[in-house]
Protein backbone atom coordinates (compact mmCIF):
# COMPACT_ATOMS: atom_id res chain seq x y z
CA UNK A 1 0.00 0.00 0.00
CA UNK A 2 1.14 3.10 -0.54
CA UNK A 3 1.76 6.05 1.76
CA UNK A 4 -0.60 8.98 2.05
CA UNK A 5 0.27 12.13 0.41
CA UNK A 6 0.02 15.25 2.22
CA UNK A 7 -1.47 18.18 0.83
CA UNK A 8 -3.17 21.92 1.34
CA UNK A 9 -6.65 22.89 -0.62
CA UNK A 10 -5.91 25.94 -2.27
CA UNK A 11 -8.82 26.62 -3.84
CA UNK A 12 -12.34 25.85 -3.90
CA UNK A 13 -15.15 26.31 -5.65
CA UNK A 14 -18.75 26.84 -3.57
CA UNK A 15 -20.70 26.49 -6.44
CA UNK A 16 -21.79 22.95 -6.91
CA UNK A 17 -24.41 21.43 -4.13
CA UNK A 18 -22.12 18.71 -2.70
CA UNK A 19 -21.73 16.96 1.04
CA UNK A 20 -18.49 17.86 2.79
CA UNK A 21 -18.44 13.97 3.14
CA UNK A 22 -18.60 13.44 -0.82
CA UNK A 23 -16.24 15.78 -1.01
CA UNK A 24 -14.06 14.43 1.59
CA UNK A 25 -13.74 10.87 0.03
CA UNK A 26 -12.59 12.57 -3.54
CA UNK A 27 -9.72 14.39 -1.65
CA UNK A 28 -8.89 11.05 0.39
CA UNK A 29 -8.48 9.28 -3.31
CA UNK A 30 -6.54 12.51 -4.78
CA UNK A 31 -4.17 11.54 -1.62
CA UNK A 32 -3.71 8.21 -1.52
CA UNK A 33 -5.57 8.21 1.88
CA UNK A 34 -6.91 4.60 2.03
CA UNK A 35 -8.09 4.87 -1.46
CA UNK A 36 -6.36 3.76 -4.81
CA UNK A 37 -7.35 5.99 -7.27
CA UNK A 38 -9.41 4.58 -10.18
CA UNK A 39 -8.03 5.16 -13.67
CA UNK A 40 -10.09 4.35 -16.64
CA UNK A 41 -7.36 5.28 -19.17
CA UNK A 42 -3.80 5.29 -19.92
CA UNK A 43 -2.20 8.71 -17.91
CA UNK A 44 -2.22 11.00 -14.78
CA UNK A 45 -6.31 11.11 -14.73
CA UNK A 46 -8.44 8.82 -12.16
CA UNK A 47 -12.51 8.91 -12.59
CA UNK A 48 -14.32 8.36 -9.83
CA UNK A 49 -18.04 7.76 -9.83
CA UNK A 50 -20.09 9.98 -7.40
CA UNK A 51 -22.36 8.44 -4.98
CA UNK A 52 -25.09 10.91 -6.17
CA UNK A 53 -25.77 13.39 -8.60
CA UNK A 54 -24.09 16.89 -8.06
CA UNK A 55 -26.24 19.98 -8.91
CA UNK A 56 -25.07 23.42 -10.48
CA UNK A 57 -26.63 25.74 -7.49
CA UNK A 58 -26.77 28.66 -9.59
CA UNK A 59 -28.92 26.27 -12.24
CA UNK A 60 -29.86 22.98 -10.31
CA UNK A 61 -31.05 21.44 -13.86
CA UNK A 62 -27.16 21.34 -14.81
CA UNK A 63 -25.64 18.20 -12.80
CA UNK A 64 -22.31 15.88 -12.72
CA UNK A 65 -22.00 12.12 -12.42
CA UNK A 66 -18.06 11.53 -12.46
CA UNK A 67 -15.20 13.11 -10.56
CA UNK A 68 -11.66 13.62 -12.82
CA UNK A 69 -8.99 13.71 -10.67
CA UNK A 70 -5.86 14.86 -12.60
CA UNK A 71 -2.17 14.42 -11.74
CA UNK A 72 -2.94 12.16 -8.72
CA UNK A 73 -0.92 9.75 -9.68
CA UNK A 74 0.11 7.31 -12.89
CA UNK A 75 -1.33 4.27 -14.76
CA UNK A 76 0.75 3.18 -17.88
CA UNK A 77 -0.43 -0.63 -17.91
CA UNK A 78 0.51 -2.89 -21.08
CA UNK A 79 -3.36 -2.19 -23.00
CA UNK A 80 -3.78 -4.03 -26.87
CA UNK A 81 -5.16 -1.87 -29.82
CA UNK A 82 -4.35 1.62 -29.95
CA UNK A 83 -2.02 1.94 -27.49
CA UNK A 84 0.79 0.71 -29.02
CA UNK A 85 0.76 3.56 -31.35
CA UNK A 86 0.92 6.20 -28.54
CA UNK A 87 3.65 8.05 -27.14
CA UNK A 88 5.48 6.74 -24.38
CA UNK A 89 4.56 7.33 -20.88
CA UNK A 90 7.40 5.83 -18.90
CA UNK A 91 9.73 3.16 -19.14
CA UNK A 92 8.07 0.85 -16.50
CA UNK A 93 4.68 -0.43 -17.33
CA UNK A 94 2.25 -2.00 -14.61
CA UNK A 95 -0.85 -2.45 -14.26
CA UNK A 96 -1.44 -1.29 -11.26
CA UNK A 97 -1.28 2.85 -11.15
CA UNK A 98 1.44 4.90 -8.93
CA UNK A 99 1.25 7.95 -6.98
CA UNK A 100 3.44 11.07 -8.83
CA UNK A 101 6.11 11.17 -9.96
CA UNK A 102 9.01 13.94 -10.53
CA UNK A 103 10.70 12.44 -13.87
CA UNK A 104 10.18 14.33 -16.91
CA UNK A 105 7.36 13.54 -19.48
CA UNK A 106 9.84 13.57 -22.25
CA UNK A 107 7.82 13.60 -25.48
CA UNK A 108 5.90 16.85 -24.56
CA UNK A 109 8.68 18.87 -24.98
CA UNK A 110 9.97 17.41 -27.85
CA UNK A 111 7.49 17.73 -30.13
CA UNK A 112 7.08 21.04 -32.21
CA UNK A 113 3.79 22.77 -31.83
CA UNK A 114 2.55 25.33 -34.49
CA UNK A 115 2.43 28.68 -32.64
CA UNK A 116 1.53 32.23 -32.86
CA UNK A 117 3.60 35.26 -31.30
CA UNK A 118 2.40 37.97 -29.85
CA UNK A 119 3.25 40.13 -32.75
CA UNK A 120 1.22 37.94 -35.12
CA UNK A 121 3.68 35.93 -36.59
CA UNK A 122 3.90 31.79 -37.07
CA UNK A 123 6.25 29.83 -35.30
CA UNK A 124 7.18 26.56 -33.52
CA UNK A 125 6.31 26.13 -29.65
CA UNK A 126 6.83 23.44 -27.37
CA UNK A 127 5.29 22.33 -24.27
CA UNK A 128 6.35 23.21 -20.87
CA UNK A 129 7.58 20.25 -18.99
CA UNK A 130 5.85 17.87 -17.10
CA UNK A 131 5.97 15.30 -14.40
CA UNK A 132 5.08 11.68 -15.37
CA UNK A 133 1.73 11.02 -13.56
CA UNK A 134 1.67 14.57 -12.56
CA UNK A 135 0.90 18.03 -12.67
CA UNK A 136 2.60 21.68 -11.54
CA UNK A 137 -0.23 23.04 -9.20
CA UNK A 138 -0.05 26.10 -11.15
CA UNK A 139 -1.86 24.00 -14.10
CA UNK A 140 -3.81 22.37 -12.02
CA UNK A 141 -5.16 26.26 -10.63
CA UNK A 142 -5.49 27.17 -14.30
CA UNK A 143 -7.83 23.70 -14.93
CA UNK A 144 -9.70 25.03 -11.64
CA UNK A 145 -10.29 29.04 -12.58
CA UNK A 146 -11.17 27.96 -16.65
CA UNK A 147 -13.74 25.89 -15.63
CA UNK A 148 -15.04 28.22 -13.37
CA UNK A 149 -15.55 30.63 -16.33
CA UNK A 150 -17.00 28.14 -18.79
CA UNK A 151 -19.30 27.38 -16.43
CA UNK A 152 -20.51 30.31 -14.97
CA UNK A 153 -21.26 31.81 -19.08
CA UNK A 154 -22.99 28.46 -19.48
CA UNK A 155 -20.37 26.28 -21.80
CA UNK A 156 -20.60 22.74 -21.24
CA UNK A 157 -17.63 21.64 -19.08
CA UNK A 158 -16.28 19.70 -16.72
CA UNK A 159 -16.96 21.95 -13.34
CA UNK A 160 -14.40 22.79 -10.69
CA UNK A 161 -14.08 21.42 -7.41
CA UNK A 162 -10.83 21.72 -5.91
CA UNK A 163 -6.88 22.20 -6.32
CA UNK A 164 -4.61 20.74 -3.84
CA UNK A 165 -0.77 21.44 -3.74
CA UNK A 166 1.46 18.35 -2.26
CA UNK A 167 3.70 18.88 0.49
CA UNK A 168 7.63 19.44 -0.87
CA UNK A 169 8.59 15.75 -1.43
CA UNK A 170 6.48 15.99 -4.79
CA UNK A 171 8.35 19.54 -6.60
CA UNK A 172 9.02 19.36 -10.16
CA UNK A 173 11.98 21.29 -11.48
CA UNK A 174 11.41 23.66 -8.39
CA UNK A 175 7.44 24.03 -8.88
CA UNK A 176 5.29 22.70 -6.22
CA UNK A 177 3.12 19.55 -7.79
CA UNK A 178 -0.67 19.66 -7.58
CA UNK A 179 -3.63 17.69 -8.52
CA UNK A 180 -7.37 19.30 -9.93
CA UNK A 181 -10.53 17.82 -9.03
CA UNK A 182 -13.26 18.84 -11.17
CA UNK A 183 -16.85 17.11 -11.84
CA UNK A 184 -17.79 15.56 -15.33
CA UNK A 185 -21.55 16.11 -16.59
CA UNK A 186 -21.23 12.73 -17.84
CA UNK A 187 -21.05 9.40 -16.28
CA UNK A 188 -18.89 7.71 -18.58
CA UNK A 189 -15.25 8.15 -18.97
CA UNK A 190 -15.24 7.93 -22.25
CA UNK A 191 -13.48 10.47 -25.09
CA UNK A 192 -15.16 10.86 -28.74
CA UNK A 193 -11.92 9.80 -29.89
CA UNK A 194 -13.42 5.94 -29.32
CA UNK A 195 -15.50 6.66 -32.34
CA UNK A 196 -13.10 8.25 -34.72
CA UNK A 197 -10.84 5.57 -33.97
CA UNK A 198 -10.21 3.71 -30.93
CA UNK A 199 -13.17 1.08 -29.77
CA UNK A 200 -16.02 2.30 -31.66
CA UNK A 201 -14.84 1.24 -34.87
CA UNK A 202 -15.46 -2.69 -34.38
CA UNK A 203 -17.84 -3.70 -32.42
CA UNK A 204 -16.88 -5.70 -29.40
CA UNK A 205 -13.59 -4.52 -28.33
CA UNK A 206 -14.93 -2.98 -25.04
CA UNK A 207 -18.28 -4.22 -24.30
CA UNK A 208 -18.95 -1.05 -22.16
CA UNK A 209 -18.01 1.57 -24.80
CA UNK A 210 -20.79 -0.25 -26.57
CA UNK A 211 -22.86 0.64 -24.13
CA UNK A 212 -21.83 4.17 -24.05
CA UNK A 213 -21.93 4.54 -27.81
CA UNK A 214 -25.45 3.24 -28.53
CA UNK A 215 -26.34 5.77 -25.75
CA UNK A 216 -25.05 8.63 -28.04
CA UNK A 217 -26.51 7.15 -31.35
CA UNK A 218 -29.78 7.29 -29.36
CA UNK A 219 -29.46 11.20 -27.81
CA UNK A 220 -28.26 11.49 -31.40
CA UNK A 221 -31.47 9.84 -32.95
CA UNK A 222 -28.88 8.17 -35.87
CA UNK A 223 -30.01 4.42 -36.10
CA UNK A 224 -28.44 1.55 -38.32
CA UNK A 225 -25.69 -0.98 -37.49
CA UNK A 226 -23.09 0.20 -35.44
CA UNK A 227 -20.04 -1.37 -37.28
CA UNK A 228 -21.32 0.48 -40.48
CA UNK A 229 -19.22 2.90 -41.46
CA UNK A 230 -21.66 5.49 -43.00
CA UNK A 231 -23.50 5.04 -39.89
CA UNK A 232 -20.43 6.35 -37.44
CA UNK A 233 -19.80 8.73 -39.90
CA UNK A 234 -23.11 10.11 -38.89
CA UNK A 235 -22.39 10.19 -35.42
CA UNK A 236 -18.60 11.73 -36.24
CA UNK A 237 -20.53 14.27 -38.61
CA UNK A 238 -23.14 15.32 -35.39
CA UNK A 239 -19.99 15.31 -32.82
CA UNK A 240 -17.96 17.27 -35.50
CA UNK A 241 -21.07 20.04 -35.82
CA UNK A 242 -21.16 20.03 -32.12
CA UNK A 243 -17.43 20.24 -31.43
CA UNK A 244 -17.37 23.67 -33.88
CA UNK A 245 -20.39 25.25 -31.70
CA UNK A 246 -18.12 24.15 -28.32
CA UNK A 247 -15.15 26.23 -29.29
CA UNK A 248 -16.84 29.18 -30.66
CA UNK A 249 -18.59 29.39 -27.31
CA UNK A 250 -15.11 28.85 -25.89
CA UNK A 251 -13.69 31.99 -27.34
CA UNK A 252 -15.96 33.98 -26.52
CA UNK A 253 -14.92 33.64 -23.15
CA UNK A 254 -12.22 35.20 -23.84
CA UNK A 255 -9.54 32.25 -23.57
CA UNK A 256 -7.68 30.68 -26.27
CA UNK A 257 -5.42 27.39 -26.14
CA UNK A 258 -8.00 24.72 -26.24
CA UNK A 259 -6.50 21.04 -27.48
CA UNK A 260 -9.21 20.63 -29.87
CA UNK A 261 -8.51 16.77 -30.21
CA UNK A 262 -11.22 14.27 -30.06
CA UNK A 263 -9.43 12.87 -27.19
CA UNK A 264 -10.55 16.19 -25.30
CA UNK A 265 -14.32 15.99 -25.96
CA UNK A 266 -16.67 13.75 -23.74
CA UNK A 267 -20.53 13.21 -24.83
CA UNK A 268 -23.29 13.30 -22.02
CA UNK A 269 -25.60 10.64 -22.27
CA UNK A 270 -27.55 12.60 -19.39
CA UNK A 271 -27.27 15.83 -20.50
CA UNK A 272 -27.03 14.79 -24.37
CA UNK A 273 -24.48 17.46 -24.83
CA UNK A 274 -20.75 17.29 -25.62
CA UNK A 275 -18.72 18.81 -23.13
CA UNK A 276 -14.68 19.94 -22.36
CA UNK A 277 -12.61 17.98 -20.50
CA UNK A 278 -9.02 18.90 -20.65
CA UNK A 279 -7.97 22.60 -19.57
CA UNK A 280 -4.90 22.68 -18.12
CA UNK A 281 -3.49 24.35 -21.02
CA UNK A 282 -5.99 26.94 -21.47
CA UNK A 283 -5.15 30.63 -20.52
CA UNK A 284 -6.46 33.92 -20.70
CA UNK A 285 -6.37 36.22 -24.05
CA UNK A 286 -6.52 39.20 -22.36
CA UNK A 287 -3.06 39.75 -22.06
CA UNK A 288 -2.47 39.51 -25.73
CA UNK A 289 -2.67 42.18 -28.17
CA UNK A 290 -5.77 42.80 -30.62
CA UNK A 291 -4.03 41.16 -33.83
CA UNK A 292 -2.63 37.79 -31.75
CA UNK A 293 -5.77 37.71 -29.75
CA UNK A 294 -7.79 37.61 -33.09
CA UNK A 295 -5.14 34.65 -34.55
CA UNK A 296 -5.33 32.56 -31.35
CA UNK A 297 -8.74 32.15 -31.48
CA UNK A 298 -8.69 31.38 -34.93
CA UNK A 299 -5.84 28.44 -34.44
CA UNK A 300 -8.02 27.16 -32.14
CA UNK A 301 -10.40 26.06 -34.41
CA UNK A 302 -7.63 25.25 -37.04
CA UNK A 303 -6.26 23.01 -34.40
CA UNK A 304 -9.46 20.92 -34.04
CA UNK A 305 -9.87 20.46 -37.63
CA UNK A 306 -5.95 19.30 -38.11
CA UNK A 307 -6.25 16.96 -35.42
CA UNK A 308 -9.50 15.51 -36.10
CA UNK A 309 -8.67 15.19 -40.25
CA UNK A 310 -5.29 13.78 -38.56
CA UNK A 311 -6.94 10.99 -36.73
CA UNK A 312 -8.65 9.66 -39.83
CA UNK A 313 -4.69 8.81 -40.70
CA UNK A 314 -4.49 6.89 -37.44
CA UNK A 315 -2.95 2.84 -38.11
CA UNK A 316 -6.17 1.63 -36.61
CA UNK A 317 -8.35 4.13 -38.51
CA UNK A 318 -6.38 3.33 -42.66
CA UNK A 319 -8.78 0.53 -43.80
CA UNK A 320 -12.58 2.18 -41.78
CA UNK A 321 -13.03 5.19 -44.15
CA UNK A 322 -13.70 5.64 -47.92
CA UNK A 323 -13.33 8.65 -49.92
CA UNK A 324 -16.68 8.69 -51.48
CA UNK A 325 -18.40 8.62 -47.65
CA UNK A 326 -15.78 10.96 -46.59
CA UNK A 327 -16.60 13.50 -48.76
CA UNK A 328 -20.04 12.40 -48.58
CA UNK A 329 -20.45 13.78 -44.90
CA UNK A 330 -17.67 16.04 -44.56
CA UNK A 331 -16.42 16.18 -40.92
CA UNK A 332 -14.56 19.49 -41.88
CA UNK A 333 -17.55 20.94 -43.12
CA UNK A 334 -19.72 19.86 -39.98
CA UNK A 335 -17.03 21.44 -37.41
CA UNK A 336 -17.06 24.65 -39.53
CA UNK A 337 -20.74 25.12 -39.90
CA UNK A 338 -20.52 24.27 -36.29
CA UNK A 339 -18.30 27.56 -35.55
CA UNK A 340 -20.49 29.79 -38.48
CA UNK A 341 -23.94 28.42 -37.53
CA UNK A 342 -25.01 31.52 -39.95
CA UNK A 343 -23.09 30.93 -42.84
CA UNK A 344 -24.24 28.72 -45.41
CA UNK A 345 -23.16 25.06 -45.99
CA UNK A 346 -22.79 25.62 -49.74
CA UNK A 347 -20.42 28.43 -48.85
CA UNK A 348 -18.44 26.39 -46.02
CA UNK A 349 -18.05 23.31 -48.41
CA UNK A 350 -15.85 24.60 -50.95
CA UNK A 351 -13.07 25.90 -48.51
CA UNK A 352 -13.77 22.36 -46.83
CA UNK A 353 -12.84 20.37 -49.71
CA UNK A 354 -9.48 22.73 -50.13
CA UNK A 355 -7.98 21.54 -47.02
CA UNK A 356 -9.46 17.68 -47.92
CA UNK A 357 -6.75 18.41 -50.89
CA UNK A 358 -3.98 18.64 -48.97
CA UNK A 359 -4.73 15.21 -46.36
CA UNK A 360 -5.89 13.18 -48.82
CA UNK A 361 -2.94 12.62 -51.30
CA UNK A 362 -1.42 12.36 -47.40
CA UNK A 363 -4.22 9.50 -46.52
CA UNK A 364 -3.68 7.91 -49.57
CA UNK A 365 0.00 7.23 -48.99
CA UNK A 366 -0.33 6.21 -45.26
CA UNK A 367 -3.37 3.36 -46.62
CA UNK A 368 -0.34 2.27 -49.53
CA UNK A 369 1.55 1.33 -46.15
CA UNK A 370 -0.85 0.43 -43.79
CA UNK A 371 -0.29 -3.29 -43.02
CA UNK A 372 4.41 -2.18 -42.14
CA UNK A 373 2.80 1.10 -40.44
CA UNK A 374 0.49 -1.32 -38.38
CA UNK A 375 2.99 -4.39 -37.89
CA UNK A 376 6.57 -3.20 -38.62
CA UNK A 377 7.62 0.83 -38.17
CA UNK A 378 8.70 2.23 -35.09
CA UNK A 379 7.37 5.29 -33.49
CA UNK A 380 9.96 7.39 -35.23
CA UNK A 381 9.42 5.60 -38.55
CA UNK A 382 5.61 6.24 -38.31
CA UNK A 383 6.26 10.04 -36.75
CA UNK A 384 7.95 10.63 -39.67
CA UNK A 385 4.96 9.75 -41.80
CA UNK A 386 2.68 12.47 -40.43
CA UNK A 387 1.10 15.06 -42.43
CA UNK A 388 2.75 18.48 -42.18
CA UNK A 389 0.87 20.44 -39.70
CA UNK A 390 2.24 23.52 -39.94
CA UNK A 391 1.50 23.81 -43.84
CA UNK A 392 -2.05 22.91 -42.72
CA UNK A 393 -2.64 25.44 -40.27
CA UNK A 394 -1.48 28.46 -42.26
CA UNK A 395 -3.39 26.82 -45.32
CA UNK A 396 -6.75 26.89 -42.99
CA UNK A 397 -6.43 29.85 -41.15
CA UNK A 398 -6.12 31.84 -44.50
CA UNK A 399 -8.88 30.01 -45.72
CA UNK A 400 -10.80 30.56 -42.94
CA UNK A 401 -10.11 34.18 -41.73
CA UNK A 402 -12.64 36.07 -44.20
CA UNK A 403 -15.71 33.78 -42.29
CA UNK A 404 -14.10 35.35 -38.61
CA UNK A 405 -15.52 38.53 -39.81
CA UNK A 406 -18.68 37.58 -40.13
CA UNK A 407 -18.78 35.76 -36.62
CA UNK A 408 -19.55 37.12 -32.94
CA UNK A 409 -15.77 35.54 -32.36
CA UNK A 410 -14.99 37.96 -34.78
CA UNK A 411 -17.06 40.51 -33.23
CA UNK A 412 -14.96 40.85 -30.21
CA UNK A 413 -11.39 39.99 -31.33
CA UNK A 414 -11.42 42.89 -34.35
CA UNK A 415 -8.53 42.61 -36.43
CA UNK A 416 -7.06 44.82 -39.38
CA UNK A 417 -5.08 41.94 -40.90
CA UNK A 418 -5.65 41.74 -44.84
CA UNK A 419 -5.78 38.37 -46.99
CA UNK A 420 -2.09 40.09 -48.40
CA UNK A 421 -0.64 40.06 -45.07
CA UNK A 422 -1.52 36.46 -44.02
CA UNK A 423 -0.23 35.80 -47.70
CA UNK A 424 3.06 37.89 -46.56
CA UNK A 425 2.89 35.55 -42.90
CA UNK A 426 2.45 32.06 -44.95
CA UNK A 427 6.03 32.95 -47.05
CA UNK A 428 8.31 34.17 -44.00
CA UNK A 429 7.34 30.83 -42.23
CA UNK A 430 7.11 28.45 -44.97
CA UNK A 431 10.05 29.35 -46.98
CA UNK A 432 10.47 27.46 -50.31
CA UNK A 433 6.82 25.21 -48.91
CA UNK A 434 5.15 28.60 -50.16
CA UNK A 435 4.93 27.83 -53.51
CA UNK A 436 2.77 24.89 -52.75
CA UNK A 437 0.47 26.65 -50.21
CA UNK A 438 -0.04 28.98 -53.10
CA UNK A 439 -1.07 26.40 -54.99
CA UNK A 440 -3.30 25.02 -53.24
CA UNK A 441 -5.09 28.29 -52.22
CA UNK A 442 -5.66 29.31 -56.06
CA UNK A 443 -7.07 25.48 -56.88
CA UNK A 444 -10.73 25.96 -58.01
CA UNK A 445 -13.50 25.19 -55.42
CA UNK A 446 -14.26 21.72 -56.09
Amino acid sequence: MHHKLNYTVTHSFDGLDISDAEKRRLLDIASWNGHVPTFTRRGRGAWEQLHEPVALKSDPSVTFHAAKLKGVGLWNPILPGDAEYSNKLHDDASNDPVPPLTDLLEYLVTYPHFGISNEGEYKYAYSSPSPIGGIVHERAHREFWSSQRLIEQGVPSIAPLAVIEYDETLRFQGQPMGAVITLSPGSASYRISEILFGAGLTRGTDPAFDVHYDGIRESLGIEGDPDDERVRLKVIQALAREAGKLLHDFSLTEMYRYSGDWGNFVYSVESKQLFLIDLDSVQDINHLPGPAKAMQAWRDLVSAIYRMVGKIGYPTALDKYTLENLMEFDPITAKISGYFPDIPEEEIRPLSRRLWGYFIPHLFLLKKHREAIRNDWDGDRRKSYKMDHDLFYILAMTTLRPLFARSRVGEKYPHAITEEEMWAKAERFLGERYEYFAYLMRQPAL
